[in-house]
């Protein structure tokens, strides 16, 4: 149940006209560009939703959502097999939330249970162990994600997907915790809770994948520059989503997001705070151009690595005016 502050600020939210400013301005510096493959891959989404979703209501809301054009506006370039594989993780953190928002049991209860059966999919878990039961339906569908990256992932690329889902996981049950309170956080507290939230991460860490590349395994494991680049990613992700979905979530009371939190936090009206967010974005744009720069720089001369680099960061400017779009 929200506060009384969070209500008042609700009441006071309903019937003011929201003016979201043009904010392709603030992706004019990279493409916009839809892949070529998308309505062939539709066309395999539409068919592969109605054999793998069994209940008619999740699959409209699935098909509504319109998984080809996300994955084909976030990777404009990439091969048909690799958005296929997209589509097919995307559908299980769809169905995920779904099952999380509806959920009456602590998350916990099933978050173990399907990252063991994401583990063996993945081809991580100890040799000769069985199948574990996958702990709902939705998590069936993550094996046809995983049977692909099996294939050409290596193990330390996939345990680092795992791990991010993980990471993502761990944050539904702080969120499913720090929902229920009722309080409406501030902005440093939300971003300590969203980045976690979002499902990011999990996406950057397959980023390579998506491109066809393999960055050295340090670069993951000292951490800074590239996890730079998914930070600003990550950021930049939530933000426009706050901006372009604030309606809809208000509709549903829904005030866990940056435009309520800023009007709180800074004092700001309706207008002051969408342009505080809408000027943020041009901040983490520069931001996440600074770290491609650094990611650059440390290919000295190593032009092959070079190359690789370019195809990541790209998928990365890509995912951003994607984002927008499928928005």
């Amino acid at each position: 149940m929200p506060t009384p502050a969070a209500q008042e600020l609700a009441a006071q939210l309903k019937g003011q006209t929201l003016r979201i400013p043009n904010l392709k301005n603030s992706l004019a510096r990279w493409p916009t560009v839809v892949s070529p493959h998308y309505d062939e891959l539709k066309r395999t989404v539409e068919s592969k939703i109605a054999e793998w979703i069994p209940d008619e209501p999740s699959r409209t809301k699935a098909r509504r959502v319109d998984l080809a054009f996300f994955s084909a506006s976030w990777y404009p370039y990439c091969a048909l097999d690799r958005l296929e594989t997209m589509c097919w993780y995307s559908l299980w953190i769809f169905l995920w939330d779904d099952f999380i928002e509806n959920l009456t049991v602590p998350v916990s209860t099933v978050q173990q249970p399907a990252l063991k059966y994401f583990e063996y999919h993945l081809g991580l878990a100890p040799a000769g162990a069985d199948e574990p039961p996958a702990p709902n339906q939705c998590c069936t569908l993550f094996q046809h994600c995983a049977k692909p990256l099996k294939e050409v992932q290596t193990v330390a690329e996939r345990r680092r997907f795992l791990d991010q889902i993980a990471e993502y996981m761990k944050g539904c049950k702080a969120e499913q915790t720090f929902n229920k309170g009722g309080n409406l956080p501030n902005v440093a507290q939300y971003w300590d809770e969203r980045l976690e939230t979002s499902s990011v991460w999990s996406y950057c860490a397959i980023a390579d994948y998506m491109v066809g590349v393999h960055l050295p395994d340090g670069w993951y494991e000292t951490g800074g520059d590239l996890k730079a680049l998914w930070l600003e990613a990550n950021r930049h992700i939530v933000t426009m989503n706050d901006l372009v979905s604030f309606k809809k979530e208000l509709d549903k009371f829904h005030l866990q997001s940056l435009i309520p939190i800023v009007m709180k936090d800074e004092g700001k009206d309706l207008d002051g705070a969408v342009d505080v967010l809408a000027k943020n974005l041009n901040t983490i744009g520069d931001n996440l151009e600074r770290a491609i720069d650094t990611l650059m720089a440390k290919c000295g001369d190593d032009s092959a690595l070079k190359a690789a680099v370019e195809k990541y960061v790209t998928g990365f400017r890509t995912n951003l005016t994607g984002n927008y779009v499928w928005s």
